[in-house]
């Protein structure tokens, strides 16, 4: 079982502090957002999945001799090559989506696919000696456009990214290649329907490229953005309430789906209407910030922490049994305990203490309610008990 402690503390650091251009482009999407994302690949994947089966049987009629490409193609072997491959692509991708794996990898790999397919067929006209039709192609360039659009359904920015630039690499690659192999201003290879070639054309298909690259980043930036405003608290930068119980309630049902445990923490700062008394409103939400980031610091990126209410919080730990999570715990308890808080106007550090109530799905209840209201209860039993305790089965 993995500790439930990071080997490092930049767990959720992009709520301490502000992150830089390169870290909100280059960052990986909330666990919800990517499992959105996920979950559209089904549809996607039976897409493209239709689409190549309808690109394989057109080569393949006019290879049997039913000429349904007849005089545009007098060889179709080069195209129905580069089909049967993209087939077997997206066979694959159709298939790890239907059997739930590769979440991480997954969006890359599809949206590659999509890029690369465009590629092959602009790829198969230099195969067949036409190049023009490679680099003035009205129909088959458009769908890199579609191909990059797409990305922003992974709510992944990293995606959008990789997959811009390898759009941009691999048609500037096939420019490159005609431009090098061929003498492109030949009549053999520019007839009139084409036009003639021209660098100024190619460079602002590249721009366009990289343009729809940017465009699609933002947007995914951007919804991102929006998205974690909505579920965060304002104050301390944690999930708040209404996440939480998303999150509680899909845990739950992962638990049960694939055998594993779910801790569940209350946490309650003990005596926090005393502590605002004495110190005022300021140091109370010094207070609230140092826990807080005690709490971010402590957990992996697949656990969720979320303040549940005035000094309450609550955590989540997947994989975790009652066990390493009162263990897990207690350590918390003992680092708030020990944490100084230096407030204006007063020559000693303020000191606090938490409570803690665990619980654990499904052991301790069969639906995520049951779970949530047992780990409250065992948080109150700690009060009851003293406070400044972790409250775990007897």
């Amino acid at each position: 079982m993995r500790s439930a402690v990071p080997t490092s503390d930049n767990v959720f650091t992009d709520h301490a502090a502000a992150p830089g251009l390169w870290e909100r482009l280059w960052q990986r999407p909330e666990s919800q957002l990517s499992d959105a994302g996920f979950h559209g690949e089904m549809l996607v994947a039976g897409v493209r999945l239709l689409v190549v089966l309808i690109l394989v049987y057109i080569p393949a009629d006019e290879y049997l001799g039913a000429g349904f490409w007849s005089g545009t193609s007098r060889d179709p072997r080069a195209l129905l090559t580069a089909a049967v491959a993209a087939l077997v692509g997206s066979l694959l991708i159709y298939s790890a989506v239907n059997r739930n794996w590769g979440r991480s990898w997954i969006g890359f790999a599809s949206s590659m696919l999509d890029v690369t397919l465009v590629s092959g067929l602009l790829g198969v006209f230099l195969v067949l000696d036409r190049p023009h039709e490679a680099v003035n192609n009205a129909v088959i360039f458009p769908a890199y456009f579609l191909a990059i659009a797409a990305t922003s359904l992974r709510y992944d920015s990293r995606v959008c990214l990789v997959t811009g630039s390898l759009a941009v690499a691999e048609y500037g690659t096939i420019v490159f290649l005609a431009q090098h192999f061929w003498d492109l201003d030949s009549p053999v290879y520019a007839p009139y329907r084409h036009g003639m070639f021209s660098w100024d054309v190619q460079i602002a298909r590249l721009v366009a490229l990289s343009a729809a690259t940017l465009l699609a980043t933002t947007i995914v930036v951007r919804a991102r953005e929006l998205r974690t405003m909505s579920s965060r608290d304002r104050f301390t930068g944690l999930l708040n309430r209404a996440t939480l119980d998303e999150r509680l309630r899909r845990g739950c049902d992962y638990a049960q789906a694939m055998g594993t445990e779910l801790a569940v923490a209350m946490i309650d700062i003990d005596h926090f209407k005393r502590f605002n008394d004495t110190y005022g409103h300021a140091g109370g939400d010094e207070a609230l910030r140092r826990v807080s980031d005690i709490l971010r610091r402590s957990f992996r990126e697949t656990d969720a922490v979320a303040r549940y209410g005035g000094e309450e919080f609550c955590v989540l730990l997947t994989d975790v049994g009652i066990q390493q999570a009162g263990s897990l715990f207690e350590r918390i308890r003992r680092t708030v305990e020990a944490q100084e808080i230096p407030l204006s106007g007063w020559p000693e550090p303020a000191r606090l203490t938490v409570s803690i109530g665990v619980a654990v799905f499904p052991g301790d209840g069969a639906t995520p309610r049951d779970v949530l209201e047992r780990a409250d209860r065992r948080l109150y039993e700690a009060k009851l008990a003293g406070r400044n305790r972790v409250g775990t089965p007897a």
